[in-house]
């Protein structure tokens, strides 16, 4: 049983009662699929028998909440059907002219019983819920999550600061990681205060605040920490008394919407930093010196900027940096470099549809030098929308990377196109993925050739709440002359998969599966994971 799908789980355990007694614990424990439609929601009610004897509600352990109105088609095949029909747009009915009264009463129905499933399921251990209803009360949903005294895990939308006091409380005495997810009650600067109760469990928080002050007490078991990037000019004062043992940091957000290429603004700049640097430098003089995160292994950030003014004094063998479309920044990126001496480097750019060309260039940083000599691996992220326009700027992103890549030792790199749906013709984000995937082996082949340490090169196509394919090839050179097991005339041997895409040079087709593995012992598979 252990082998089957949940889905072919369910099949046999109709078959008899010998199966269906051995099979439910099993089945219980793999409920975390998320639900998404009213009729997913109302089935699983009635799979709990809830007010009956023989109840199964205290066997449920992980529940998944994505309510949604538009379905996004989760097939990988789907993608490549040229005359697939269009999915229905309404997860209530196929029918897109359906009465909204009737569309909003059965979202109602699906979202009682939701909260039915979450006060009889006490022995809850996982909770999601990507998103809630404006106009639907809040009330009752805390109130549920509230009795849950066995929760290890929360996400959840961001808490309104008028419900962090009285009947709302999160102190689940075996809450390990809590996760709000943004929304309209994001301006609360006491934030870390209020949840100081959970300072003694909690290992992973993800807050996103925009502005916060440093909590009166810290939060010494937090490993890894996302928050918005402090407005605060003592930034590194608060995040080390805050958070003292941090292994994972991610620095959302932006202090002033860093228009670095106002001069003004990018004096401020590097005020700031030079004051970081400063803070780092106090910290490190005291009778007791602090040492600045010695276990931190990965860095985030939603901008250059943060991780600029922050001015790490320590070496980070993991870190992402986030440039939007027209940031002016990228300058800034042999500093980081040189503040972190990281091992695996991720570029993400994002909004990368809005320009043909994606100006200013951005990877003239990575030149060569001691800000360059400890990078081994790349990750290159272009995050946009399914339009055609992402193809063509997607293409010069590469080209450029190839380019400041090949004088450097870098010995991994992926090409991760990140898609969200592009709601007003979804025919494009069929066109676009089966563009994307269709080029990728074009694209591993220049990157192969462009960089003379390359030994390993991969492309991943990520569709926003569906499906992801990874497409990956491990490089092969044999010298200048021609590759061992290619004949006098060129062709490829096709015995062991060998492609020769240059003088000496091969590439061998990997699989998904080993494309993973090899992923994860590089270390590379978080960011990888990052937009899935």
């Amino acid at each position: 049983m252990n082998f089957l799908q949940a889905e072919e789980l369910s099949a046999l355990m109709c078959t008899c009662r010998l199966f269906s007694d051995i099979g439910l614990q099993p089945l219980c424990m793999r409920s975390g699929g998320a639900l998404r439609t009213p009729k997913q929601l109302i089935s699983l009610l009635e799979f709990l028998r809830v007010g009956t004897q023989h109840t199964r509600a205290p066997l449920i352990k992980d529940v998944h909440f994505c309510l949604e109105e538009h379905r996004v088609p989760q097939d990988k095949a789907s993608y490549f059907e040229l005359h697939l029909r269009e999915p229905a747009y309404f997860s209530a009915s196929s029918n897109p002219l359906y009465e909204e009264h009737l569309l909003r009463a059965s979202r109602n129905q699906a979202l009682e019983a939701f909260l039915v499933v979450l006060q009889h399921c006490c022995e809850l251990r996982r909770l999601q819920i990507d998103h809630w209803f404006e106009d639907v009360p809040t009330v009752p949903l805390y109130h549920a999550i509230s009795n849950l005294t066995a929760l290890e895990e929360l996400r959840m939308p961001m808490v309104p600061r008028s419900r962090w006091y009285g009947d709302f409380k999160l102190a689940s005495p075996s809450l390990r990681k809590l996760v709000l997810r943004p929304g309209r009650w994001h301006e609360i600067p006491d934030a870390l205060t209020l949840l100081q109760p959970l300072s003694s469990t909690l290992v992973e928080l993800d807050i996103p605040v925009c502005r916060w002050t440093r909590p009166r007490a810290p939060f010494p078991n937090v490993r890894r920490l996302a928050i918005e990037f402090p407005a605060s000019e003592d930034v590194v004062f608060d995040l080390v008394h805050a958070f003292p043992d941090l292994t994972h940091l991610s620095l959302g957000g932006t202090r002033n919407f860093h228009l670095c290429h106002a001069l003004s603004s990018r004096a401020e700049e590097d005020r700031l930093r030079e004051h970081s640097q400063y803070q780092w430098h106090a910290l490190a003089s005291t009778p007791t010196p602090i040492p600045p995160w010695p276990s931190l292994v990965a860095v985030h950030a939603a901008s250059a900027c943060a991780l600029y003014t922050l001015a790490l004094p320590c070496k980070v063998p993991r870190v992402s940096v986030t440039y939007a479309s027209g940031d002016p920044a990228e300058d800034m990126l042999p500093r980081i470099l040189a503040d972190t001496s990281p091992t695996c480097l991720e570029i993400r750019v994002a909004q990368a549809h809005y320009r043909y060309t994606p100006l200013p260039r951005r990877f003239t940083g990575l030149r060569p030098g001691d800000a360059t000599a400890s990078l081994e691996r790349v990750v290159l992220t272009v995050d946009g929308a399914a339009v055609p326009d992402y193809v063509k700027v997607s293409g010069l992103l590469v080209d450029e990377l190839k380019e400041a890549l090949a004088p450097l030792r870098v010995t991994h790199v992926l090409v991760q196109h990140a898609l969200s749906h592009f709601p007003a013709a979804r025919a494009h984000t069929r066109t676009v993925v089966r563009t994307l995937c269709a080029d990728a082996r074009r694209r591993a082949d220049a990157l192969a050739r462009a960089v003379p340490a390359l030994r390993w090169v991969g492309v991943r196509v990520c569709v926003l709440g569906g499906p992801a394919w990874l497409y990956c090839w491990a490089v092969e050179r044999h010298g200048a002359g021609r590759p061992q097991g290619v004949g006098v005339f060129g062709e490829a041997n096709v015995q062991f998969g060998l492609t020769e895409v240059g003088a000496g040079v091969g590439l061998r087709e990997m699989s998904e599966e080993e494309g993973w593995e090899v992923l994860r012992a590089e270390e590379m598979e978080e960011f990888a994971g990052a937009s899935a």
